[in-house]
């Protein structure tokens, strides 16, 4: 359970995405849904490089490539770095070695 009663019973849905609701109007916030949340957390886990493995289970996808189609689109800054580190490795091989 995400979220439980402090005896640890599941909190009522529909209670949930009340107080949520209230609670973002109070402090300014625009309107969101429960749902939100777990886009704004993988979001999050990806744009800090948790493994995509790691965020797959974590969201609890039954396999890696639903939450490759569904959040792929946060990847395209990661493939740039992965692409810029390998042409840095090979620029640096491509540097005259000194001989011994």
């Amino acid at each position: 359970m995400v979220f439980t009663r402090p005896d640890g019973k599941p909190i009522n849905p529909e209670r949930l995405l009340h107080t949520l609701r209230r609670r973002s109007a109070e402090i300014g916030l625009p309107q969101i849904g429960l749902h939100d949340l777990r886009h704004t957390a993988a979001t999050i886990m990806i744009s800090s490089q948790v493994p995509l493995a790691v965020v797959s289970k974590t969201l609890r996808h039954s396999t890696l490539a639903t939450t490759v189609n569904i959040y792929g689109h946060l990847l395209p800054q990661a493939a740039r770095e992965a692409v810029t580190a390998l042409a840095d490795a090979l620029d640096r091989a491509d540097l005259p070695r000194e001989i011994n």
